[in-house]
């Protein structure tokens, strides 16, 4: 949050019991605007994934009695403003605090094996498109690749082929996008981020819409190969999950603060000219 007291914004202290009340908002609608403007450009050039959502959290300021507030909402926008250290996802998504729940509901489910699990919706956006909901758009992940400029253009032609999820007369194949469209994002990932891709398709009064999510399996354990029977089968063992869904650590970017000393090295010549224009 960023407050601005225009008062005590380098007002020579003489001027400021002539000022009414109206004059003091607009320094302080003026100044917060500048700060709104300022924060929106330094969000924008940041590279995260986090950083649309961090954009969409940034408030319109608020301006009330010659103060102005611009607030960040959000627990996204705000691991993104003040950091965060590493962190093992499993600790939140399969947390005590999800219940535990049959299959079919939202939760986590019991293994047969021992251990939890579910099921996280990845949703993707289409090309180009910085998202109105949480999604990385089709490509995105692999910008700066050489080779792969095309990718999110391909994905998403090959996606908007599939026959809507929930369709009774499409067979599965038809429905899920196949593997090996794209490489595979980081070496533990057991295939490309888009295999298994569904088209969800809703129809409104005007116009069809096509959403488009993967689903990927989070889990306390998980089955690798140890060996090999006599007849040469794959012998599994379950083991406790130690690989993947692992945050990495996030770096504050303090923004707000940056925004803070920006605005407190402008406001005196910005009041001047304000008080001048009167």
């Amino acid at each position: 949050m960023i407050e601005i007291k225009a008062a005590e914004a380098l007002i020579p202290e003489n001027l400021v019991p002539n000022l009414g009340e109206k004059a003091l908002d607009q320094i302080a609608e003026t100044l917060a605007h500048t700060a709104h403007d300022k924060w929106m450009r330094l969000a924008a050039q940041d590279p995260s994934s986090f950083a649309p959502e961090y954009r969409r959290s940034i408030q319109a300021p608020q301006v009330m009695r010659g103060t102005a507030v611009i607030s960040l909402v959000g627990s996204v926008a705000n691991l993104l403003e003040h950091g965060a250290p590493a962190q093992d996802l499993r600790d939140t998504l399969l947390g005590p605090e999800v219940p535990l729940v049959p299959r079919g509901q939202r939760g986590k489910h019991e293994a047969k094996e021992g251990g939890e699990y579910r099921a996280i919706p990845f949703r993707h956006m289409t090309p180009g498109a910085e998202g109105r909901g949480l999604g990385q758009a089709m490509g995105a992940a692999y910008a700066g690749q050489q080779g792969l400029e095309r990718l999110g253009k391909e994905i998403y032609g090959a996606a908007k082929k599939l026959k809507a999820y929930g369709d009774p007369e499409a067979q599965f194949k038809d429905r899920r996008l196949e593997a090996g469209l794209a490489p595979k994002l980081r070496d533990h990932h057991a295939t490309d981020i888009y295999a298994g891709m569904i088209r969800e398709e809703k129809t409104y009064e005007k116009a069809t819409q096509s959403k488009y999510f993967t689903f990927r399996t989070i889990s306390t354990h998980k089955t690798v190969v140890v060996g090999k029977d006599a007849r040469g089968r794959n012998i599994y063992e379950r083991q406790e999950a130690t690989e993947g869904w692992m945050r990495k650590p996030i770096q504050a970017r303090n923004y707000a603060q940056k925004v803070a000393a920006f605005i407190q090295k402008i406001a005196p010549r910005a009041i001047q000219a304000l008080l001048e224009g009167e």
